[in-house]
């Protein structure tokens, strides 16, 4: 259908045609959303990473001036999780005299990092050296390059000069 003059004639393909009603309202929203888009500006997201699991079953072995804690993963990483990941193992020490008040904040810090290598049995271990006349505190993350897991359960112990070596006491 063409463009119609006032007189009922065809116009020449020149002639510039009214648009009315809901085609012209049409028109308007849409240039409308090409120019603003939805109107939430937001940073960009990542896409969504699996959440990374939690480290289990940590426990400890103390020999002289050192403690060896392992753990273990609930299975195997998948292979994007794997390239990057390590454990973070972090520690709480205070001194034995005078004692830990009673809601005094416990302030962890990180003293070693293990790399994360595929394992059959999901087992994980790593050393830390000790000092006597201590209270330690002991708990390990998986951290990966897509976030950090939750803490492990924590180990404490006492770490006492006087006794047979490797014997410390369990709190």
């Amino acid at each position: 259908m063409g463009c119609r003059s006032s007189t009922g004639r065809s116009m020449n393909a020149k002639a510039v045609c009214a648009v009315e009603g809901p085609i012209l309202f049409g028109i308007i929203v849409l240039l409308g959303f090409c120019h603003f888009g939805c109107g939430i500006k937001r940073p960009p997201v990542p896409p969504r990473q699996p959440p990374v699991p939690a480290v289990t079953d940590l426990a400890y072995q103390v020999e002289d001036r050192s403690v060896t804690l392992n753990w273990r993963l609930p299975g195997p990483l998948s292979s994007k999780q794997a390239k990057q990941a390590t454990f973070g193992l972090y520690r709480f020490r205070s001194a034995l005299e005078p004692p830990l008040c009673d809601g005094c904040p416990m302030v962890f810090e990180k003293v070693a990092t293990v790399p994360y290598v595929y394992s059959e049995t999901n087992r994980f271990y790593g050393a830390i050296p000790l000092d006597f006349g201590y209270r330690y505190l002991f708990k390990v993350r998986l951290e990966t390059d897509g976030g950090v897991g939750p803490d492990s359960n924590s180990v404490q112990f006492d770490h006492l000069p006087d006794g047979p070596p490797g014997v410390s006491k369990p709190l």
